[in-house]
Order: C-alpha cells, then sequence, then structure tokens
C-alpha cells in the first residue's frame, strides 16, 4: 500500500482504494502468493457400520477360495454417478481393478490394504464418503500396520458426527505413528467431545509437545482450563497463542468470553471486533487429508481450496491450481482465482481479461477487472466495466465503491456520491467504505458529513491513521 501524502486540509484517497500501478505479465507458470480465503472439507456421508471388519481376530486367509471372494464382496461397486465428472470414472476403474487384480492374484494383505485405501482416496476426495469408509475398513483390517487408513476411517467418522466408534481408531493411529500431530489433535477434541477432559488434556499436551507454541493445542487447553473454571489459565493460554498466531481468530473470540466473565466490556468488545475482522475458523493443517484434494475432478471444489490453502500451505494451493487449470484450461472461473491470488497487478489484470475472453460476462471477472482498473487510473474503462457488473449481479459493496471513486474522477460528482452512499449501505461495517465516501464528501464541499463519516471510520477502524488525520484537518479548517 502506499503512504499518506502529508499535505494537510483535504481528505486523501486511501492507499487501499487506488495503490500505485504494478508491472508484470501472467503465464501459464504465474506464481500464486499466499491469501487467505476458505471453505468447508469433503462432507457428504451415509451412516455405515464398520464393526463387522474391524473386530475380526485378522484377516480372511487371500489364498482361500472363501477368503477371496469375502474380499470381492467387501470391495464396493462404483457409484451411478461415477460419470459425473469428467475423468472421475476412469480413476475409479483403475484404481478398482487394481484392487480386484491383487486379490484375484493372491497379493500379500498388506498389497490389498493398500490398494484398497487407494481407492478410498479417491472416493473421499471426490465427495463419495461412505464408500470411502468401506475402502479404508477393508484397508486397515488387511494392512494393520499402516497408521494412514486408520486414521482416515476415523476422520470419516468423526467427520459425520461419530464419537465412540472413533476413540480407538484415533488411539491406534497414535499407537502405530505417535509423531502424526494431527491424530492427537482430533483425539483431543473426541475425548473432549464426551467429556473425557483428563485424556483430552494428555493428547493436548502431547501434540503440544510435538509442535511448540500450535495454536490449536492452546485453544483446545483454554477451553479445558474454562470447564475447569480456570479462567486466569485460559486468558495466559489465549494472550501466549495470540502473540505467536494474532490472525487465529477462535484464540480472539474465546478470548472476549474470558473479559466477558472478568466483567471487562470494552475488552471483550475488541476481542470480537477483532475475531470478526479475521473471519472464519480454519482447521489445523492435517497432510493426510488435505492432500486427498489433489485427487480431486470437481473443478469448482479445487478452486475453492486454492483460496483456502494459500495460507496454510502455499505449495498445496499451487498444486491445487494448477490441477484445477489442467482439468479446465478454458474455465473462467480458474483465471478469476489466478487474477486473484497473482503477484503484480497487471498479472491480474491479464488473467481477468483472459477469464473475460472465455465468458464476457462474467460477473466476479467484470467486476475485479473494473476495480483493478479503477486502482491504475483507467477511469473510463473502469467505469464500463463496473457496470456491466451490475447489470449482471455483480451487486457488491466494492462495485458500488470503486465505481463511485472512478466517476469522481470522471467529475461525475453526483454519480459518484450515489454509489458511495449505495456501497455503505451494502456494508455499513466496511471502514473502507466510509473513508471512500469522506473522501468524495469533502470534495463536494460537505465538510461536516465527510468528518462524520471518518469518526465512524475511527469507530470501526480506532486509531486508523488516515483517518485521524484527515478529521483533524477538517476540524482544524
Amino acid at each position: 500500500m502506499g503512504k499518506a501524502s502529508k499535505r494537510r486540509a483535504q481528505v486523501r484517497p486511501s492507499a487501499r482504494t487506488p495503490p500505485p500501478n504494478a508491472r508484470g505479465t501472467v503465464g501459464p507458470s504465474a506464481r500464486l502468493v499466499l491469501k487467505g480465503g476458505a471453505l468447508l472439507l469433503l462432507g457428504v456421508a451415509a451412516a455405515w457400520s464398520t464393526s463387522r471388519l474391524l473386530t475380526r481376530a485378522g484377516p480372511t486367509p487371500v489364498g482361500s477360495a472363501t477368503g477371496a471372494a469375502s474380499l470381492m464382496t467387501a470391495v464396493p461397486d462404483p457409484p451411478d454417478t461415477v460419470d459425473a465428472l469428467p475423468g472421475f470414472g476412469q480413476a475409479v476403474a483403475e484404481a478398482d481393478r487394481l484392487l480386484r487384480e491383487a486379490i484375484r492374484g493372491d497379493a500379500p494383505p498388506e498389497t490389498i490394504g493398500e490398494m484398497a485405501g487407494r481407492l478410498g482416496n479417491v472416493y473421499q476426495a471426490n465427495t463419495h464418503g461412505a464408500l470411502a469408509e468401506t475402502c479404508y475398513a477393508l484397508a486397515s483390517d488387511l494392512d494393520a500396520d499402516n497408521p494412514r487408513w486408520v486414521y482416515l476411517l476415523a476422520f470419516r467418522l468423526q467427520e459425520r458426527g461419530e464419537a465412540t466408534a472413533v476413540t480407538p481408531l484415533l488411539e491406534r493411529t497414535v499407537a502405530l505413528d505417535p509423531a502424526y500431530v494431527p491424530a492427537w489433535l482430533k483425539l483431543a477434541e473426541n475425548r473432549f467431545k464426551q467429556g473425557d477432559l483428563e485424556p483430552a488434556r494428555a493428547a493436548y499436551d502431547r501434540r503440544l509437545a510435538l509442535l511448540p507454541g500450535d495454536p490449536w493445542a492452546e485453544l483446545g487447553l483454554a477451553r479445558l482450563a474454562i470447564e475447569s473454571d480456570d479462567w486466569a489459565e485460559a486468558e495466559s493460554r489465549l494472550e501466549g497463542a495470540i502473540a505467536t498466531a494474532p490472525e487465529f481468530a477462535a484464540l480472539h473470540r474465546l478470548l472476549a468470553a474470558v473479559h466477558a466473565h472478568a466483567g471487562r466490556p470494552e475488552a471483550e468488545a475488541e476481542a470480537r471486533r477483532r475475531a470478526n475482522a479475521l473471519g472464519r475458523f480454519y482447521t489445523a493443517p492435517d497432510p493426510w487429508v488435505d492432500n486427498l484434494i489433489a485427487q480431486s475432478f470437481d473443478v469448482d471444489w479445487l478452486l475453492l481450496n486454492v483460496s483456502r490453502y494459500a495460507l496454510l500451505d502455499a505449495d498445496l494451493s499451487r498444486t491445487l491450481f494448477d490441477r484445477a487449470r489442467a482439468l479446465a484450461p478454458e474455465h473462467p472461473d480458474v483465471y478469476v482465482v489466478l487474477g486473484e491470488h497473482v503477484e503484480t497487478l497487471d498479472e491480474a489484470r491479464r488473467a481477468f481479461e483472459t477469464a473475460l475472453s472465455f465468458d464476457p460476462s462474467h460477473p466476479t471477472a467484470l467486476a475485479r477487472l473494473g476495480e483493478l482498473l479503477a486502482r491504475q487510473g483507467d477511469h473510463a474503462r473502469a467505469v464500463d466495466l463496473l457496470r456491466r457488473a451490475l447489470e449482471v449481479g455483480a451487486e457488491t459493496a466494492n462495485v458500488f465503491q470503486f465505481l463511485g471513486l472512478s466517476l469522481s474522477e470522471l467529475g461525475q460528482l453526483d454519480d459518484a456520491l450515489a454509489a458511495l452512499e449505495e456501497a455503505v449501505a451494502r456494508a455499513p461495517s466496511n471502514a473502507d467504505v466510509h473513508y471512500s465516501l469522506a473522501y468524495l464528501l469533502q470534495r463536494a464541499g460537505r465538510r461536516d458529513e465527510a468528518a462524520a463519516e471518518l469518526r465512524r471510520v475511527l469507530e470501526l477502524r480506532p486509531g486508523d491513521e488516515l483517518a485521524s488525520r484527515a478529521l483533524a484537518d477538517l476540524n482544524g479548517g
């Protein structure tokens, strides 16, 4: 962002509005940069019992006709919708073929288990959770020393709300691989939900020993402290975790509850404000689960996770984007996502223009390119694109904000003010749109109204340097 000018007696447009131009090009290898954004994990599931496979004394001997027939029966048939996603049917057919050939060929149990687990991966990555569970149960039964299959089975069961059946699976996971830290967090959370507070504490402590300063473990231990009515320990843990992970919204949200309990309304309000500003809760990194997304054939799902993992795992984010582009090289959303994650404004502009070359009426591409051109000072073209974006339904506060700013630069101040007032109406808690409206009101000579908007900015974002200086300039005449 650019720095504020030191000239007085005028509200200046924030650097959050039109920043300096940047140069660059978008090509096939354009680098993604870290950004937030995010989404839910895979989640369509039906109830399925794993007790028969998990409680057997051992796998049926594969070499017997009875054993081979039993295992073949345990392999789930592909779903009727297997061809709904291009390429998914072929991937399922190949993984299913390898598994059945291993069974017919009297392969060792661990080999068959590995094949079953890989088929489960394909199903889980493409939202066929119940089929994935069947495969993971078979895999964990046959490839008994591999912690991955039993953990993925536990993950699937926990994801759909089971708790009792999950505990032994997670305990088996950490016994097989005590260094896999996500399993300790899952075990701690599962114990906590069941009311087993001391075992939960031990699992959180074990994760913290493996991953010092981990905010998810500190958050869990703070919750346990509150359960034990030790609010001082909870506050200490939360403040320590915030010092190392200030962008973890859940820490601020729980700290607000601590302040409320202590009767500190101002501190509570500030903690809630920070939590709300940071956005939604993100699950902890879990490579055994997260990396499965790269086997998805759903381009929209891949693109949603590009933003989700941009901050958590930049390499995975790039992998997901590259897969989405390989699956759908002419999908406009691919280039919209690219434009939102490249390093320079020129790279972003080229990406949005590419998106519009595939779909000239794409609402997001029109809006993003219009906003970008407003930042770069191409106001006439920005107005055209932003108005087109509004026509096709992109009626967001940002579109009205940048439309107003560009109209003001073209000398259409009345229309500009109307656009900014609409932006404020759509996002009354957005400090940036209030600042932009204050800028236009000052240009229109409506100083008292501009000052009121600046005071609103400071209510929403206490200590904002630009708003404070502009308000002082207005008040000082």
